[in-house]
């Protein structure tokens, strides 16, 4: 059936407008609206029974160049969207298992383009090509005990840093760079191309810097901040030392005390652009502050059970022998699963609570 042009999706509706895009405050002089309608409904982007067999979104762009509205002007880069679309192109029927398998996939698309670009450059001088090398050797997947990207992660950020910070300042860039969607695709755009204006330090007089200069820069401080924290030794700095998750109880969020009511601070996998999800604030690396609260994948042909975990640990519940139970099953992948039939809860069931007025 045609979409009713009288209803609304279940998002909201979009403003028509008639300056601007919205990304920043307008100034309206007088009485007038700078709304002149909503984008109608059959208009709105949406994909409808696809030949591919499915649908998916990852915080990315959805919309054609052609489209005729002006939608948003924050967007993921799409590397993780990619990524979904490479497993779910598979030749054999998936699974249930498969899908809960995706949600963790660490697989860094953005850093498998650019990584190389970071280590051909880092390999050509002295003091940073073990970092080179490190880039050059690794599989391109934010695992907990892999190096690799500890040096891309904190090589990228510091590239930013420099590029962005003599043209902006130090607080400008800052205020920039703490909002991931607003640059990030184009910064990459950049780096591939390679030629943008961008990367002169308009600070050095006399010279004109070029994305090589920025990257071995960036890497040398990259190494610098690295052994401060993690020590000389490169082997020690291993992704899940520096990027962590924190669960922390409502009840005590900060201070002493705050671990043993939370379900603790851990090792974490992935990291912006992998598809399980490990991002962090721009000037708190690599602190995880946005990731998955709940993995779950329902087989709507099965109305016995869907496959879901819970992180735990998060509750005010903090006495309940529930509380952290599934932290370790969280965090290390293992499936759990939730009972709907009868028969199934009656069968797995531990302890019957009864409520009797």
């Amino acid at each position: 059936p045609r979409p009713n042009p009288n209803r609304h999706p279940a998002l909201g509706r979009l403003p028509i407008r008639a300056n601007g895009d919205g990304s920043v405050p307008l100034v309206i002089e007088g009485g007038g609206d700078n709304w002149t309608g909503w984008i109608p409904f059959a208009d709105m982007p949406r994909s409808v029974n696809p030949s591919r067999g499915w649908v998916g979104t990852c915080n990315h762009k959805t919309i054609a160049a052609d489209y005729p509205y002006y939608y948003s002007s924050y967007f993921a880069p799409g590397y993780r969207y990619r990524r979904l679309k490479e497993l779910m192109q598979s030749s054999s029927p998936l699974k249930t298992e498969d899908h809960y398998r995706f949600q963790r996939d660490t697989l860094n698309l953005m850093a498998r383009r650019l990584a190389p670009v970071m280590a051909d450059v880092l390999n050509a001088h002295e003091d940073t090509r073990e970092m080179g090398s490190i880039l050059a050797r690794w599989n391109h997947r934010d695992d907990p005990d892999l190096v690799g990207p500890t040096v891309f992660h904190t090589v990228y950020t510091q590239l930013a840093r420099r590029v962005f910070e003599d043209d902006l300042g130090s607080e400008g860039a800052q205020i920039m760079l703490k909002v991931w969607y607003f640059w990030q695709a184009r910064f990459q755009q950049m780096i591939e191309e390679a030629n943008a204006p961008w990367f002169d330090d308009i600070r050095t007089a006399g010279r004109e810097e070029n994305l090589a200069d920025m990257i071995l820069l960036a890497g040398r401080d990259a190494r610098v901040l690295l052994t401060r924290r993690f020590g000389t030794d490169m082997r020690q700095w291993r992704w899940g030392r520096g990027h962590t998750i924190e669960y922390v109880s409502p009840i005590r969020r900060q201070g002493f005390g705050k671990g043993f009511l939370g379900g603790g601070r851990h090792p974490a996998a992935g990291s912006l652009e992998s598809l399980h999800r490990g991002m962090y604030a721009f000037d708190r690396p690599f602190e995880v502050s946005i990731s998955a609260t709940l993995r779950m994948v329902a087989d709507l042909n099965d109305p016995d059970k869907v496959l879901a975990v819970m992180c735990g640990g998060t509750t005010g519940r903090i006495f309940h022998p529930h509380a952290r139970d599934q932290v370790t099953a969280f965090l290390d992948g293992q499936t759990r699963y939730w009972w709907f039939s009868d028969a199934q809860i009656e069968a797995h069931a531990r302890a019957e609570l009864k409520l009797i007025p």
